[in-house]
């Protein structure tokens, strides 16, 4: 079978993307559990993530459905029941679109430390690390598969062990970075910084504005916060291979 790389959660056991697979028919569809378990893949760091509760995106999704009641009038449905399913419907347009516009901005970013072309997200983005690392090398959107079992694409990394990664919000300009970092950003740089064999790494989270991709803010992890955030990480990792029934790790 041939993978093909697009949306998804898994890695094949080199560490490439195999978010959808093309089967013998020449048909590409979305990888799931079922899938991976015949072609021996691998989660990926968000899947793992994901099995957690996320307060803080379960409020933002409740505050998304308010507002649309203001939006979807009860006067134009023929009933209550279908009333909320139009409500509901754009509630989740809004929070596709912002993940949608969460995938450009970083797409920008991307592209920048590629050498492709250079835009204003990536401007700021880079006047911040040329302030913290001055003299590191980029890399941008790395894969890997660990050997405990899991895969993951880097945002951003360096041969010296700094590991970043972006994370979309709105109104940045009018909020404290301190409110914005939450264990699970550190636990994901620290699974990266896992997967490719770092102990002690640097791990930098990065805020960019959806409207106004100039307006960048960062947090830099205390360097001890890093074994525990891996600890955390494992438990879920353990959990997800309990309740999948599904062993990923290598045993290396």
């Amino acid at each position: 079978m041939k993978y093909v790389a697009e949306s998804g959660h898994w890695y094949t056991r080199s560490g490439a993307p195999a978010y959808t697979y093309e089967t013998g028919c020449g048909k590409t569809k979305n990888t799931t559990l079922r899938e991976a378990r015949k072609l021996d893949l691998v989660p990926s760091v968000t899947s793992i993530l994901g099995i957690a509760d996320k307060p803080a995106l379960t409020h933002w999704k409740i505050l998304q459905a308010i507002d649309a009641t203001f939006t979807i009038r009860r006067s134009d449905y023929a009933d209550d029941k279908i009333h909320l399913k139009a409500v509901l419907r754009e509630s989740k347009r809004v929070g596709r679109e912002a993940a949608e516009r969460g995938t450009e901005i970083h797409g920008m970013v991307e592209s920048g430390f590629k050498g492709r072309s250079s835009t204003p997200a990536y401007t700021a983005v880079r006047e911040i690390l040329d302030e913290l690392h001055p003299l590191a090398v980029w890399s941008a959107e790395t894969s890997f598969c660990s050997r405990l079992g899991y895969g993951g694409k880097i945002d951003l990394g360096s041969l010296c062990g700094v590991f970043v990664d972006f994370k979309t919000k709105d109104n940045l300009a009018d909020k404290e970075v301190s409110k914005l970092v939450y264990d699970e950003h550190g636990m994901q740089l620290s699974a990266y910084a896992e997967g490719m064999r770092y102990i002690n790494p640097e791990r930098i989270s990065i805020f960019i504005d959806r409207d106004d991709p100039t307006i960048v803010k960062h947090h830099v992890w205390d360097r001890d916060s890093h074994q525990r955030h891996l600890a955390m990480f494992k438990a879920l990792l353990t959990y997800w291979q309990l309740a999948k029934n599904y062993t990923t790790e290598t045993g290396e």
